[in-house]
């Protein structure tokens, strides 16, 4: 255990939530721009990325003949890459390099990855201790009761995101697609607060204005941090959601909280000793120095944000975000619930085992009593017929998510909620869509009741998805970017965070 701002962490690799799939499209399939396909399978946007020659702060793959092996997506399409990419992916994918010069691999490093990456070890051998790169301030006390900002409630203002240094697709067409839909979806006085990182930074302002899109509610804040002999950096994601949460003060002041380490940020590596920087952390830690007004603080607890999903009354975590919690910090169950609720200012219920890799991506607060659960036997029923949702189907069932969401669904029935269910397939890395209709945005005030819904041009899904929504009252407003953004394992929810957030 390594102490760090009076808490401590552990050492060791962390949980890869967004996991790795062995895709089994062929290589060609990632050269979206280029194929022509239809329905699932649309194009992405590789034309609109841009192209830029200048260095880059980004990282491994060290050398300039690696990086057809060091991109995260090439090893997603390998046959032996499933198991050994997932080091490298935090949040399931890590953006790939462009073609860029790169420091010469160490001829006598000795710890190569599965996957051949060979990082160097610190050539200073004196132990390092951990260190927050942006000084975060642990712990809550002296902001006196904080509660947890539902997800089912409140009027949106403004969000933030994550851009990443990423010209590759797919994953420039998502980061683009959900970008696109948050501006010409959300209500016009909706702001975003981007964190771009590395090159991105530079490229971002051009390319808001080459696809028309409100500069003027668009704020960029850069992220440029090296790798460097003593520090290790793991690019950043497009996932805002995993490595914070929103609280509110009693005078409800917004509070960013990080948690404890997102999944290694913060700590050394004990066999490089190195620091350990991952961007996805980094991201909302940085709008400390560049949102002055903005509270931000570190918790105690671990978690990430996708499993944890809000009510105004209670909160949902996922059952192996209290089980790690309880190993790290040697604590019982019933103590580290009981830290959760007065860290939420919320009682905690726990889905325990969770379905899926997060919560979100199967449970939906409709309000403070209602929870829509994913239902992937309504979406196998719903895909009988449809040969374009096989592998869909297959994945659903090998992934036996049918009773484990059922199992979920009784849990949550027998506390005391009121459950209504959603379709759901689930995807193949890379080649699929995730089929998700819980991954939403919720408003509801003074009203208006609007769910920002994932759409993925399966009508038979998609409208049995939006008549759930409907018969509780919502307008649906759909969000076509998902048929993008959950080939790398996330809809909008995902690639959002909460910033602010008022009651009219």
């Amino acid at each position: 255990m390594n102490p760090i701002g009076g808490f401590s962490i552990p050492e060791g690799p962390q949980k890869a939530s967004r996991p790795v799939e062995k895709p089994v499209v062929p290589q060609d399939r990632l050269e979206t721009a280029q194929t022509q396909q239809t329905g699932l399978m649309k194009p992405g946007f590789l034309k609109s990325a841009p192209t830029l020659k200048q260095d880059s702060p980004r990282p491994y793959p060290t050398a300039p003949e690696d990086l057809s092996k060091g991109s995260a997506l090439a090893n997603l399409t390998s046959k032996s890459s499933s198991k050994t990419a997932a080091p490298m992916l935090p949040a399931g994918l890590a953006p790939s390099l462009l073609n860029l010069d790169q420091p010469p691999r160490a001829a006598e490093d000795a710890n190569p990855t599965p996957d051949g990456w060979k990082l160097p070890a610190n050539p200073n051998s004196t132990p390092l201790r951990p260190r927050d790169l942006f000084n975060i301030p642990v712990g809550t006390d002296d902001l006196g009761p904080l509660k947890m900002v539902a997800s089912s409630h409140g009027r949106i203002r403004a969000l933030r995101l994550q851009w990443p240094e990423e010209f590759q697709e797919p994953a420039f067409g998502a980061q683009k697609a959900v970008l696109v839909d948050l501006c010409t979806r959300l209500p016009q006085d909706v702001h975003f607060e981007v964190v771009a990182e590395g090159l991105a930074a530079a490229a971002l302002p051009g390319l808001i204005q080459e696809w028309q899109l409100p500069l003027e509610r668009i704020r960029i804040h850069p992220l440029h941090i090296a790798a460097t002999p003593e520090q290790i950096y793991h690019p950043m994601t497009m996932w805002a959601r995993d490595a914070a949460v929103l609280l509110t003060t009693t005078e409800n002041q917004p509070v960013l909280l990080l948690p404890r380490s997102f999944r290694g940020d913060c700590q050394v590596d004990p066999r490089l000793n190195r620091h350990v920087v991952q961007g996805t952390g980094a991201a909302p830690a940085c709008l400390s120095r560049s949102l002055p007004d903005l509270i931000v603080r570190r918790s105690q607890l671990g978690f990430e944000g996708g499993d944890v999903v809000a009510s105004r009354q209670s909160v949902l975590i996922g059952g192996e975000v209290v089980a790690r919690n309880m190993q790290e910090l040697k604590l019982s169950k019933a103590a580290v619930l009981e830290l959760f609720r007065e860290q939420f200012g919320l009682p905690v219920h726990v889905v325990e085992p969770p379905p899926e890799f997060h919560l979100d991506l199967g449970f939906t607060f409709l309000d403070d009593q209602t929870i829509a659960v994913a239902d992937p036997a309504e979406g196998l029923r719903l895909a009988q017929g449809n040969p374009e949702l096989s592998r869909l189907v297959q994945a659903t069932l090998d992934k036996g998510v049918v009773d484990k969401y059922n199992r979920a669904a009784q849990q949550l029935i027998a506390v005391g909620y009121r459950i209504i269910r959603l379709p759901n397939l689930c995807g193949v890395g890379l080649a699929t869509p995730y089929l998700t209709y819980n991954n939403v945005l919720i408003e509801n005030y003074g009203g208006s009741k609007r769910a920002y819904m994932p759409v993925y041009d399966v009508p038979a899904l998609d409208d049995a998805a939006r008549g759930v929504y409907q018969s509780q009252g919502f307008q649906v407003v759909s969000m076509g970017s998902a048929r993008f953004s959950t080939k790398l394992w996330g809809a909008i929810r995902c690639a959002t965070g909460d910033l602010r957030v008022s009651d009219t």
